[in-house]
């Protein structure tokens, strides 16, 4: 998981792209049929609208999904839709979020495996439609319900908030759980987030096993004093924002805070 800055998202849409966004979006809204509302959904020029907004992001922002950041380990790049726009699995009277399809404060920038539902033999998931709230009472099922979606405390994590990031831990095989000393909605809330997001796939958890040995193997130069700087160096590049698996080399480098040049890097006091 990752903390996007929503200014930073703004910034990079372009006046020509939030108009198309408001002309889809009052289109949708002078529908009343279901059918109709669904047809636009399906349409091209509705799928242009979020190929669009992806193509606007800096690179930086693009570079690894926003919910597992993997790269290259798990396919495509797609914008999911935070709020489902065609229905809720959790609640089968819900026909979606549809008015929030074209309104970028709900797009997630998501790897195939996060955004689609999977089955493995050791493991399943992927968010498909689903959307947990803390309280199932609050939720908004219409452009109306402007109250309740304020409302709403999603019962997973999102990247748009700045704490979120925060609470996802990981093992020693690289399988992700709530931090330690996390509260019981906290925990919750992750173990949501790893089966919603399927965190916890195999090739993702190995992946973050070879970041904790890259960790030690650095942490060790350090210690020994064997290329110390470069090892260093490395440990900087790991732990930026912008490098796949990021939070994983946190925790990780974490571990050995003893270290004065752990503490600098992770900017601890």
């Amino acid at each position: 998981m990752r903390w996007i800055c929503k200014d930073d998202v703004a910034e990079c849409l372009t006046q020509e792209w939030r108009d198309t966004a408001a002309l889809a979006k009052q289109e949708l809204l002078g529908e009343n049929s279901v059918e109709e509302r669904k047809r636009i959904l399906k349409r091209v020029t509705s799928s242009d609208v979020w190929r669009n907004f992806y193509q606007l992001l800096p690179e930086n922002l693009k570079k690894k999904c926003w919910y597992c950041e993997a790269e290259e380990i798990r396919s495509d790049m797609p914008v999911d839709h935070f709020r489902p726009k065609n229905k809720v699995e959790e609640d089968n009277e819900h026909e979606g979020y549809w008015w929030l399809a074209f309104d970028w404060e709900n797009y997630r920038c998501a790897c195939t495996f996060c955004n689609s539902r999977r089955n493995f033999d050791e493991t399943q998931g992927g968010k498909g439609c689903r959307f947990p709230l803390v309280n199932p009472e609050s939720r908004a099922y219409s452009p109306e319900d402007q109250q309740s979606l304020n409302d709403e405390a999603p019962d997973l994590l999102d990247p748009f908030e700045p704490d979120d990031e925060k609470l996802l831990w990981f093992d020693g095989d690289g399988i992700p759980i709530p931090r330690p000393g996390a509260s019981e909605d906290e925990e919750r809330k992750v173990n949501n987030s790893v089966e919603i997001f399927h965190l916890h796939e195999a090739r993702i958890a190995r992946a973050r096993n070879k970041i904790r040995l890259d960790v030690e193997k650095y942490v060790k130069k350090i210690r020994n004093g064997d290329d110390a700087q470069a090892a260093k160096l490395e440990l900087r590049r790991m732990v930026r924002d912008t490098e796949k698996l990021s939070r994983a080399a946190i925790i990780y480098l974490r571990a050995h805070r003893d270290l004065p040049e752990v503490k600098n890097i992770l900017e601890l006091d």
